[in-house]
């Protein structure tokens, strides 16, 4: 402890183990800083400010990290203390009020300045996207208490919920892409058009389909898209010329989330599976004494989800099971109880693990 004997809340502030003791949020009980306190109670307010100013820091709107707004407070203690040794007396009363307006001005305006730089280049609203178009837009808004349906010029139709809205151009049919701006949720059942690729622009993400239905739902800047038919490609607005097109490759019971505040994309399974179309007269699921590897066959062709399973483990499992209308996840779960196995969904596939049949 002799580094403390004459201490102040210079010494505090620049102490890492201090500092990481105070994020820890631990008690003081046992610690050096208790001991430190119990050698010289003089100790107790010092300390007791400089913790306040770290918690102050750590709960500023900063996107630095720890270690970089470590690495800014210890360059600016260090050049202040640097000038300490000619400065004035009033500076030498008042100079770590001076110190601390010198951080917090850093760590604020760093803050800020990044906060601008993301605004500036995430900005996806439906007016932002709209407002930049540079077509002349048709607005649509759904205010009624139920879904409206809205039929394009081009053919395709979109059934808005309630309290959304649609933006497309006025020269929809003699745009070389047909580009549709959402806000809120719509089910889209688009026209084919090979020639002329039909594009959602809601918060930063775009879907792009050729001819398919498939549903959008937005809350916020996070946006969802599940498709019903056809295969739609989902990927995030490109912020300049030169960045990637990264996206997905939906096909039905898929959907792909976008979580703005991570900028990632995900494939899942929708909540609620149906037959594919064009399936609904050629398969049965009406099981008689079928072995289990069949029946995940059968279930696999009619709503295009991969079921992965041991084929060996589950060889001898023979069962009888008339469904009807169940959905495909309790269709799932009664077939796993019956055969003594589960279930869990990874990503956009289902897989089946247990002991098997004796």
């Amino acid at each position: 402890m002799d580094k403390y004997n004459h201490y102040n809340i210079d010494f505090f502030l620049a102490d890492d183990q201090f500092v990481e003791w105070v994020h820890s949020g631990e008690p003081i009980q046992g610690t050096r800083w208790e001991m430190l306190m119990n050698s010289d109670p003089a100790a107790r307010a010092e300390m007791e400010q400089a913790r306040l100013l770290i918690l102050e820091w750590k709960h500023l709107p900063s996107q630095l990290s720890d270690q970089k707004l470590s690495d800014n407070i210890q360059r600016i203690m260090t050049s202040v203390d640097g000038r300490d040794e000619i400065s004035t007396p009033f500076y030498a009363a008042f100079g770590i009020w001076y110190k601390i307006a010198a951080v917090l001005l850093l760590t604020v305006g760093l803050a800020w300045l990044l906060t601008r730089k993301n605004s500036s280049t995430k900005d996806y609203t439906y007016e932002k996207l709209t407002a930049g178009s540079g077509s002349e837009l048709v607005e649509i808004a759904n205010d009624r208490n139920a879904d409206h349906e809205v039929a394009l010029p081009d053919g395709s139709k979109i059934t808005l919920s309630k309290g959304s809205r649609i933006s497309y151009s006025k020269h929809l049919l003699g745009d070389s892409t047909r580009d549709v701006y959402l806000k809120g949720d719509a089910f889209f059942s688009v026209a084919k058009d090979k020639k002329h690729p039909f594009l959602v622009y809601t918060g930063g993400l775009v879907t792009r389909v050729v001819g398919t239905s498939f549903k959008i739902s937005s809350r916020g800047a996070d946006v969802s898209v599940a498709v019903k038919s056809g295969k739609v490609a989902v990927y995030r607005m490109q912020e300049s010329e030169n960045d990637q097109k990264e996206g997905l490759l939906l096909v039905p019971n898929q959907k792909a989330e976008y979580i703005s505040e991570k900028n990632l994309i995900s494939k899942k399974l929708v909540e609620n599976p149906v037959v594919l179309q064009g399936q609904e007269e050629t398969l049965s699921f009406d099981y008689v004494e079928l072995p289990v590897s069949k029946i995940f066959e059968s279930l696999e062709k009619a709503y295009g989800i991969r079921i992965i399973y041991d084929a060996e483990t589950f060889g001898n499992c023979n069962i009888t099971i008339p469904f009807r209308e169940e959905p495909f996840f309790t269709k799932l779960d009664i077939i796993c109880r019956t055969i003594q196995a589960k279930y869990v969904v990874s990503g956009n596939e289902v897989v089946i693990s247990g002991a098997g049949c004796n």
